[in-house]
């Protein structure tokens, strides 16, 4: 087991690096897939375990250089913008990027003084629009500068940005219209509770924060749960958990193909951040083993997960969404049994979420310190509190949501059974992020240090946990 462990997360990583560097020019994909085709014929010479190795990891460095690298040869629109034109662009709307705009897939660019582009790769601008909508815009095409802002819109996708002086929009089709109507059902339906529960309501289910006031949002970053606001992991478990138990009934197959469904249809709604794509592919790979009759050991299902969705989207292996989201999992899978045997004492409906919220904070906390230079420690305490109220507002907020497109009011329901549980996470938020302690300013050094400690931690749990799984036939 130990061994097959190391190989698949061997080739995660070697798939994460060749997205990294695969961007940068042809020279990495060539060598890779060079590497590649020696490391194969040897293996076929000589099947020696350590040669079939190194042909996986130069396999998937392959994979994700390739990737990388086709996304960056489409860049007509980056050479045109050197020139700044005004440009007319017909297209769809890719995704919402949060703070760094909306990502654009341009069908045809026509620029002035330039012969019109087909697929001039992807583009960025400010607006708001649902995903999967069709346009025509106007406006002036802009290279994207250096500075810290425009880097992460280029290591998002991003090949220019366009300045919008006008743009038509027409409405979504297909599943993308169905993933809008959920949307707007459920800004429909939470205008029937108070407001702060409302944007609370549409943070925990669909990751949209704009209904929440900036005091609340800086109490829980202080207590350490503003991770509830951003759609991860734990919002496919409860969804997944949700339609298997309603199903339970059902015939295997049924629950089956609604599980797939519902994964889907989340993943439209909510969009495809990089931990919810982390989680629909561990989900979906569970699905399969299910459907098969497999069995589906964690970390492999974890490390096959990341491999999947850097390899499908190469920009994702520089989000920071990412890398929490991997290392909270790890941290839940390796770390949180521990903290679970060490709570005998305690009842488990109190020991096992305090539990899982130790492993899952203390394998970010090095992370989070490097990137914000900021620790919440009351995040324990406060994540345990809000626990028992997570996953019923969740639920019925995506069911008032799913509801609402066929009738507003019985959906408007769903949201006000939901509303105590928002008022409570609410009340516990603003109460943990009070203290003057509930949060201090850490340097990155710090978090460099910790990472030490942690390492440490993490490889003698991997050993304990390897240790105790059954030997494969």
């Amino acid at each position: 087991m130990g061994g097959s462990l190391l190989r698949v997360w061997l080739v995660a990583v070697a798939v994460g690096v060749g997205a990294a560097f695969g961007g940068g020019g042809s020279s990495w994909l060539r060598f890779a897939l060079v590497g590649t085709a020696l490391g194969c014929a040897l293996a076929l010479v000589r099947r020696h375990p350590a040669v079939v190795l190194l042909a996986l990891i130069l396999f998937g460095f392959a994979c994700g250089a390739g990737a990388a690298g086709a996304q960056r040869r489409s860049s007509a629109a980056a050479v045109l913008a050197g020139d700044v034109p005004g440009c007319r662009v017909t297209g769809r709307i890719l995704e919402s990027w949060g703070g760094l705009g909306t990502a654009l897939a341009p069908d045809l660019l026509a620029c002035e003084g330039h012969p019109a582009v087909r697929d001039p790769g992807p583009i960025v601008a400010d607006l708001v629009a649902h995903p999967g909508s069709t346009f025509v815009a106007t406006g002036w095409l802009i290279p994207l500068g250096d500075d810290h802002f425009d880097r992460a819109r280029t290591r998002a996708g991003a090949t220019a940005e366009l300045a919008l002086t006008t743009i038509e929009l027409s409405p979504p089709r297909g599943l993308h219209s169905v993933a809008a109507a959920v949307r707007e059902g459920l800004v429909e339906a939470a205008s029937t509770v108070a407001p702060p529960e409302a944007g609370l309501i549409r943070g925990l289910t669909i990751g949209d924060t704009e209904g929440i006031a900036a005091p609340t949002l800086q109490s829980f970053r202080r207590s350490g749960l503003s991770h509830l606001l951003a759609v991860s992991g734990s919002n496919v478990s409860i969804v997944l958990g949700a339609v298997m138990l309603v199903g339970a009934r059902l015939p295997f197959r049924l629950r089956l193909i609604g599980g797939v469904a519902a994964l889907g249809l989340f993943v439209l709604v909510v969009g495809p951040d990089a931990s919810v794509l982390r989680a629909a592919a561990m989900g979906a790979i569970g699905l399969v083993a299910l459907a098969t009759g497999r069995r589906s050991e964690s970390l492999h299902v974890l490390a096959t997960a990341v491999a999947v969705v850097i390899a499908a989207r190469p920009p994702i292996v520089f989000s920071v969404g990412l890398h929490l989201s991997v290392l909270a999992t790890a941290g839940i899978i390796l770390l949180a049994p521990i903290a679970l045997d060490r709570f005998r004492w305690m009842p488990r409906p109190l020991a096992l979420p305090l539990a899982v919220t130790i492993g899952a904070q203390a394998a970010v906390v090095p992370l989070l310190a490097v990137v914000f230079e900021e620790m919440s420690l009351i995040a324990p305490a406060a994540n345990l509190l809000a626990a028992v109220a997570v996953a019923p507002a969740t639920i019925l907020g995506l069911a008032g949501g799913v509801v609402a497109v066929v009738h507003a009011g019985a959906g408007g329901l769903f949201l006000r059974a939901a509303e105590p549980f928002a008022s409570w996470i609410l009340a516990v938020g603003e109460l943990a992020g009070e203290p003057s302690w509930a949060s201090v300013q850490v340097s990155a050094a710090l978090g460099l240090v910790l990472t030490i400690p942690l390492t440490a931690i993490f490889g003698w749990a991997l050993r304990r946990h390897t240790r105790g799984l059954p030997s494969r036939p």
